[in-house]
């Protein structure tokens, strides 16, 4: 509870205030000051509805009142029973309040069925956000109340680049504790192309450490890179070299290669660059990897993302962590669930993880319940930039793939509001640039929930998204698209019951392969991607649930999945009982297929297939003993298998004591074990320039939008542009504001944040935009009156009526189940005692008389100073930590 005034505590110690009645034996005679102060005290006497007689109606009765108002916020009284502006405020907003509680009460209690605790629940949330939007709007005069805590200023969160999307310093994960130490994850033998690009010029050169006389230190493999760049001269239009002023030629690159000390990990290698110079770093013949992408979800913990890569896929195929992503609940901080669909990587070096996030994912808040999420990260597991799809209800992740361009699309599903149109589940597909900007998100449209599992690229460059529609009970789903984004067709697959696409890829001749899921059996079936809804050949797989796909170099065909029974085709090796896992490889024409069955006495699923060096791996979970011990519920598995004869190699098992390992997602990285990462630097392009487009950085979607009004002025609306960024975004706001506010966008962390900070005096009231759209909730500005500090004048009395009161309240509060509700009903009590405490502050009572007399000093007794002192005390306990208190 956070109050701002000094009469904060009269109401809340429950005490007599009363000190200095005439009744008593304190002052009987108003002193100068008592009667100044006294003199601002003149709204007519009110009685508050906390002192009108409650509803007489059963609990019941009231709730079905409250549901049947079009919104908790009453119309303020006209004609002669209009009251004060002040007074109306507080009036509204207590019994906003009370509704709020009566709901909040109901659920609190157990026993309620789903149905009644959803029907409270989405009557509060509702009434929730009609509060925090009138008290962002409500007329004020001397009393301020907030819906949270009193704002001086507005902040957004902070966005990543912020204003300076061109980094000219670059640094990597500390690799030793001291810059002299020898690199001893390196063999000295390495060789390390680097790429130096600016425009169409382009140098590469090739810098071997076999050429050091000592084992590489971070200072010796800088200066051999230093050297190679300066070697490189500049030319002019003619090819001429450019020679310095002392006859040597000059240098065509500004590149520098520097230890740098990090703040929490030692030493590592630093790049600095001027204007736009980008950098490329990669090592020449490193060994393939393996991209490992899941989740663990404990018995009283959410599912958290995980990032693995396994650096010897041919070998002992030991993994080590690179990244968790992991979600949090902007009202608690605590983590939410947070889950992986799919994992592609590019030619580079860098991994893209799609998957579903219930709250905020760093800078990028949730609009909605949950959201698609899209990350880039480096090879050491920097997170090179985080997309959300920004959806207002619900949205989640699918699968993702990198077209020959180097943009990725993905495919998930969305319900609800988006994009300013509302519809129930439906596919989507997202384009982004490689720089993490959106090319498009389209819906396709269509009725019943339909749900997007895979994704894939024809050769013409149109994009195929497969899943399941919901009409017809259930039935597998193809969708056409252009590469621009627009649907050209929508087509179902033949079949009886329930049907959907589990899988798919694109065949070395072109064709599209579709797993499907049709009732206990699965089917291989190849389309035309020109015509997606002409079958060209079919492969039943028996009754199986086949889930994965893979096409090898040579063009054969890997399918995998688990099974209870034997499935048909060549047995590589027998079914050992319960639920096995397997991996089916078949030539490119879809003949000859030969099963591998991976399994235990517990169950296996296979989740995912690659190929990758010439060897077919396999990514699964088990509840036995597999490749080692089980540790988990559930553990994860990687498997080795050789194509040609479909033999198992080896098989490596990972979990936790008490965690589940969620669904594995493998993906190879050619050249992925890079030596590179002994540098503390990722590979491919180590000096990113990141998009300043707020769209990319937040969750902004074009067409948000919120509004503003100015010292009670008219309201003017802000809607967010494709390519808006941090600054025009403060351009505009400082159009509406002029003069009356400072507008600014400070750097912090790594971006910067818009502050807008109205000047003394002034009031300026920031807007929510429409349900779906709010521009506010996304930028996390509050939708609030932000207040600018009045100024007071030192001869004014100390005590003065009204002032500013925080509720203490969130949008995120919610009544969903009974300890949300619990927490909920002391949240909702106390904005009810802070409202009472925001109206008794525009009257004049012995309290603020005894506030007076004490400051005179003097003229009073021992014990009323006593009293005072206790008064004084109970005073600070109540109103410690920072105040912006404009008055009483």
């Amino acid at each position: 509870m956070n109050i701002n005034s000094g009469l904060a505590g009269l109401t809340l110690l429950g005490a007599d205030t009363s000190w200095y009645s005439t009744s008593g034996a304190g002052l009987t005679v108003e002193s100068k000051a008592v009667r100044e102060a006294k003199a601002q005290f003149t709204l007519p006497e009110t009685t508050p509805p906390w002192r009108e007689a409650g509803s007489t109606g059963s609990i019941s009765t009231q709730i079905a009142t409250i549901r049947r108002l079009a919104t908790i916020i009453d119309k303020p009284l006209t004609g002669v029973r209009a009251l004060p502006t002040d007074v109306q405020s507080a009036f509204t907003t207590w019994k906003a309040l009370d509704r709020l509680n009566v709901l909040a009460t109901t659920a609190a209690k157990p026993g309620l069925s789903t149905t009644e605790r959803g029907q409270l629940a989405a009557t509060f949330a509702k009434g929730l956000a009609d509060l925090q939007t009138y008290m962002g709007t409500a007329p004020s005069d001397k009393l301020e109340l907030s819906f949270g805590q009193p704002v001086r200023r507005a902040e957004s969160t902070v966005i990543a680049p912020g204003t300076g999307g061109l980094t000219v310093s670059v640094s990597g994960k500390g690799v030793v504790a001291k810059r002299d130490e020898v690199l001893s994850q390196m063999s000295g033998t390495e060789r390390f192309r680097v790429t130096l690009e600016r425009g169409s010029s382009v140098d590469t050169v090739v810098i071997d450490l076999g050429s050091l006389p000592e084992p590489p230190t971070l200072d010796s493999v800088a200066s051999l890179v230093n050297q190679a760049i300066a070697n490189i001269p500049m030319r002019d239009a003619g090819g001429n070299i450019v020679l310095n002023s002392d006859g040597t030629p000059a240098p065509k690159w500004k590149v520098n290669f520097e230890p740098k000390k990090t703040e929490e990990d030692g030493w590592t290698m630093g790049i600095n660059r001027q204007g736009l110079e980008s950098v490329s770093i990669d090592q020449v013949d490193a060994p393939d990897a393996l991209i490992v992408a899941t989740g663990r979800t404990g018995l009283e913990t959410p599912t958290a993302a995980r990032v693995l890569r396994i650096d010897d896929p041919e070998a002992a195929m030991t993994n080590k962590t690179l990244t968790t992503i992991e979600a949090k609940d902007r009202l608690t901080t605590k983590a939410v669930a947070t889950t992986t669909d799919a994992v592609a990587t590019d030619a580079d070096g860098f991994a893209y993880v799609v998957g579903t996030a219930s709250g905020d994912l760093d800078e990028l808040r949730a609009a909605g319940t949950q959201d698609l999420y899209l990350t880039k990260m480096d090879s050491v597991g920097n997170v090179v930039w985080q997309r959300a799809l920004g959806a207002a209800d619900s949205a989640s992740g699918a699968a993702v793939t990198v077209a020959e361009n180097g943009d990725i699309v993905v495919a998930g599903t969305v319900s609800g509001s988006f994009n300013g149109t509302s519809a129930d589940a439906d596919m989507l597909v997202a384009r982004y640039a490689n720089n993490g900007d959106e090319m498009f998100a389209s819906r396709i449209r269509s009725a019943g929930e339909d749900r997007a599992t895979s994704i894939a690229i024809a050769d013409d460059g149109a994009i195929l998204v497969g899943g399941r529609a919901g009409q017809g009970g259930g039935d597998a789903f193809v969708a056409r698209l252009s590469g621009t984004g627009a649907v050209t067709q929508r087509v179902k697959l033949p079949g009886a019951g329930d049907e959907s696409i589990t899988a798919m890829a694109m065949t070395a001749d072109g064709r599209l392969a579709a797993l499907t899921k049709e009732g206990a059996t699965s089917k291989l079936r190849f389309l035309d991607p020109a015509s997606p809804g002409t079958v060209l050949d079919t492969i039943d797989l028996g009754a199986a649930d086949a889930r994965a796909i893979a096409m090898a170099p040579d063009g054969s065909i890997a399918i995998g999945g688990t099974t209870l029974s034997a499935l048909p085709g060549t047995q590589v090796n027998g079914i050992t009982g319960g639920r096995d896992g397997f991996a089916a490889r078949l030539a490119a024409d879809g003949t000859g297929m030969a099963v591998t069955y991976l399994g235990t006495g517990g169950n296996e699923q296979v989740d995912s297939l690659a190929f990758s060096n010439g060897k077919l791996y396999v990514g699964g979970r088990t509840t036995g003993d597999f490749g080692g011990t089980r540790s988990g519920p559930t553990d994860g598995f990687i498997a080795r298998i050789d194509p040609a004869s479909g033999g198992v190699e080896k098989v490596t098992q990972f979990g936790q004591p008490t965690l589940r390992t969620e669904p594995v997602r493998v993906a190879a990285s050619d050249g992925g074990s890079s030596k590179v990462d002994a540098l503390g630097l990722g590979r491919g392009v180590v000096t990113p320039d990141g998009s300043l487009r707020l769209t990319t950085g937040s969750s902004l979607r074009e067409g948000d939008s919120f509004q503003m009004r100015v010292a009670g002025g008219v309201v003017r609306t802000i809607t967010i542009a494709k390519e808006e960024t941090l600054a025009s975004l403060a351009d505009k706001v400082r159009k509406i504001t002029g003069s009356k506010a400072l507008v600014t966008t400070p750097k912090k962390d790594d971006g910067a944040m818009l502050r807008v900070a109205p000047k003394a005096g002034i009031d300026i009231e920031f807007i929510a935009g429409p349900n779906g759209r709010d521009a506010l909730e996304k930028l996390g500005l509050p939708a609030a009156r932000v207040s600018g500090m009045d100024p007071i004048d030192k001869n004014a009395p100390r005590v003065r009526p009204g002032g500013s009161f925080g509720l203490g309240l969130n949008p995120a509060l919610s009544i969903v189940d009974q300890k949300a509700a619990t927490a909920t009903l002391a949240k909702l009590k106390s904005a009810l005692s802070i409202a009472q405490t925001g109206y008794r502050s525009l009257y004049w009572d012995d309290g603020k008389q005894a506030l007076v007399e004490g400051a005179r000093g003097g003229g009073s007794t021992a014990r009323e100073q006593a009293q005072m002192a206790n008064y004084q005390a109970a005073l600070t306990r109540l109103t410690s930590g920072p105040s912006t208190s404009i008055g009483f």
